[in-house]
């Protein structure tokens, strides 16, 4: 009984979207934790099926709330219909074969450069912060700011929200001195970021962030897991392009269906805790891609989506699409889709992945604030 019209399951529906025009990224991305209804359904699912249905929708809610400054990424004009569970085919793929400058891109550089608009909006993040809710500046570093509020659409309140959220959550994970003034880069947390191979960018020159999925984190793990996620976050926003107009996502569930060992992971105790963590990064993806999902789990995966249909709005389950591994990287093209696919010719291991993120969060500007 898995429902097409809750997500896109059709390869068809992603190789017929480079042909059409993708639509300028002005999406909002004022980003809230989202609410669940029918806990019990959530129980009722594979815990880390269930974690990956939260994750996707707090991503997806980033770019729903405040539409009232954006009207471009709301193509059929209704902004406060919800999900039509019964009738409506809620797939409209998106296509990233014409990329569309929407203007704030600094050229064709790869070099941040901070508009004054943006400045503006960041050093009204850091007043409230410390004037407001007495956060140490040196809790949350100036380039980490910068990203969340761009990422956040220059949208203030919304911004100091997410990340007074954010440091909650990591003063519970291990981190009580949050996203220190300094050096990004931690050597002593590189090994957490195994989960994301190395991949290229996709077509409309915007990085993409491809996550193996299935593991857990253990206790002992906790503070370099969010060290490496805030820098695998901060190193795929390192360039204009995708600052301003969003990553690819990819979620590669394929390893549960192969290894027996990622089924029968017995529970850490701290799983909500670590999705809590995901979802108060400010992030906004255009394109949400689950590959190599069983059908078991992508049912359990739709009624998830379906539960938080309520709270988001049908552009963003426009953004959800079930494929195979294969469709992921015909979408990426084989030529920025990770080696171990069989396909793609993006060859290396955790030790070039932390290479190549440390050598990008070397090129983050800092502002001015």
């Amino acid at each position: 009984w898995v429902r097409n019209d809750v997500v896109s399951s059709n390869p068809e529906s992603i190789e017929a979207s480079t042909t059409a025009k993708v639509a300028t990224t002005n999406a909002t991305t004022t980003n809230h934790p989202p609410r669940r209804q029918n806990e019990n359904s959530f129980r009722a699912a594979n815990g880390a099926t269930r974690c990956l249905a939260r994750r996707m929708a707090a991503r997806g809610d980033d770019d729903d709330d405040d539409d009232d400054h954006d009207d471009d990424d709301d193509d059929d004009g209704n902004r406060n219909n919800k999900f039509d569970h019964e009738g409506s085919d809620t797939t409209q793929p998106l296509s990233f074969s014409e990329y569309s400058n929407d203007g704030n891109n600094d050229g064709e550089g790869d070099t941040i450069i901070y508009t004054d608009k943006e400045l503006i909006a960041m050093r009204a993040v850091r007043h409230s912060l410390v004037e407001e809710h007495s956060i140490p500046s040196d809790r949350v570093n100036a380039t980490f700011l910068a990203i969340a509020t761009i990422n956040c659409k220059l949208q203030v309140e919304e911004t100091v929200a997410k990340i007074k959220k954010l440091l909650e959550i990591m003063s519970q994970l291990g981190c009580p001195d949050g996203i220190a003034e300094g050096e990004l880069w931690k050597a002593e947390a590189a090994y957490e970021l195994h989960p994301y191979p190395m991949v290229g960018k996709d077509g409309r020159g915007c990085s993409t962030t491809w996550i193996r999925g299935g593991g857990k984190v253990k206790k002992e793990d906790e503070r370099a897991h969010v060290h490496a996620c805030i820098m695998q976050y901060l190193s795929v926003h390192s360039d204009p392009n995708t600052l301003r107009n969003g990553v690819s996502f990819i979620i590669d569930l394929s390893a549960r269906n192969d290894d027996p060992k990622l089924k029968k992971q017995p529970k850490v105790g701290n799983e909500k805790l670590i999705q809590s963590f995901y979802q108060a990064i400010p992030q906004r993806p255009q394109i949400i891609m689950i590959a190599g999902c069983s059908l078991p789990t992508r049912a359990i995966v739709n009624v998830s989506i379906r539960l938080a249909s309520v709270f988001i709005k049908q552009k963003i389950l426009q953004r959800i699409h079930f494929v195979t591994v294969e469709d992921a990287v015909k979408y990426l093209g084989e030529g920025s889709a990770p080696g171990y696919t069989g396909r793609g010719k993006m060859e290396g291991g955790l030790e070039r992945y932390g290479k190549w993120v440390e050598e990008r969060l070397g090129g983050l500007p800092k502002p001015d604030l």
